[in-house]
């Protein structure tokens, strides 16, 4: 799926002290050309300081721009994660799988010369997405190939009802009580379709974009009474604890760590 000739960067641009980030382009059906950011730990020069690392492909919200969570992916490489976030035509992943899938390709079948060479161990994967990006991130989780899957303010597409019964990978939907676009109630209906293990944690006073850069679009319909910042810090409180426990480690979902983590949430495990 890399194809032939397509850049394969040796190292990234720091984006931060400790993290560095680098573009790299695919091929989906052979012929679209796939832009994918990648965050990951690194050295002053860009050159990852570590390898055999846990993954997470995550996947954009419907006409939000792949920049705007870049925040998510910074945190999650602070933390020893490599993250790939693939671009999608408009903006829209629901009509692009396919870039899904070439992020994951791009992890655990990387060009032998790039940066990514050894970088992520293929046994440690997960891929999370936000709305819209969520029902795909799903779509994806049950095609095989990933750990977990993080479902952010979203809930699995009806489509996929018959097949969720036999997704035996944990799950966490995370979710907020002033979010007016993927309302609770409606997260919470999602959830109780998904198969044990799955986690349901709601950030009270939380909106629908306090999961990506910036608040604003909510502000229109919604009056998010949690701040930017401490939203930001839930969201990842919830996403390290979570991957931590299943798939960095491969145990079982923690309802007390999820909770020490994240104080103010609701939290339910089942």
């Amino acid at each position: 799926m890399a194809g032939c000739g397509l850049p394969s960067p040796t190292h990234g641009t720091v984006v931060e002290p400790g993290v560095a980030s680098a573009d790299f382009q695919a091929r989906a059906n052979d012929t679209d050309l796939v832009t994918v950011h990648v965050f990951f730990p690194a050295d002053e020069h860009g050159a990852p300081t570590q390898h055999s690392l846990p993954g997470l492909v995550f996947v954009q919200g419907g006409l939000v721009d792949t920049s705007r969570y870049a925040w998510q992916a910074l945190a999650l490489a602070h933390q020893g994660y490599v993250v790939a976030v693939p671009e999608h035509p408009l903006e829209l992943a629901f009509f692009a799988i396919d870039q899904g899938r070439v992020a994951r390709e791009l992890l655990v079948n990387p060009a032998p010369s790039s940066l990514l060479a050894s970088l992520v161990d293929p046994a440690r994967l997960a891929v999370a997405g936000h709305s819209l990006g969520g029902v795909v991130a799903m779509k994806l989780a049950l095609e095989g190939g990933f750990r977990a899957v993080v479902l952010e303010a979203s809930f699995p597409d009806t489509a996929d009802s018959a097949q969720l019964p036999g997704f035996s990978h944990p799950s966490l939907s995370l979710a907020g009580s002033s979010d007016c676009s993927a309302k609770l109630e409606n997260v919470r209906t999602g959830w109780n379709t998904l198969p044990s293990p799955t986690a349901l944690l709601v950030v009270p006073g939380m909106t629908h974009y306090e999961f990506t850069n910036a608040a604003t679009e909510d502000l229109k319909s919604c009056t998010p009474s949690t701040s930017l910042d401490d939203a930001h810090a839930a969201i990842t409180g919830a996403l390290v604890t979570f991957l931590g426990q299943t798939v960095a480690h491969d145990g079982a979902i923690d309802a007390a760590a999820l909770q020490a983590a994240v104080p103010s949430a609701t939290v339910e495990v089942r």
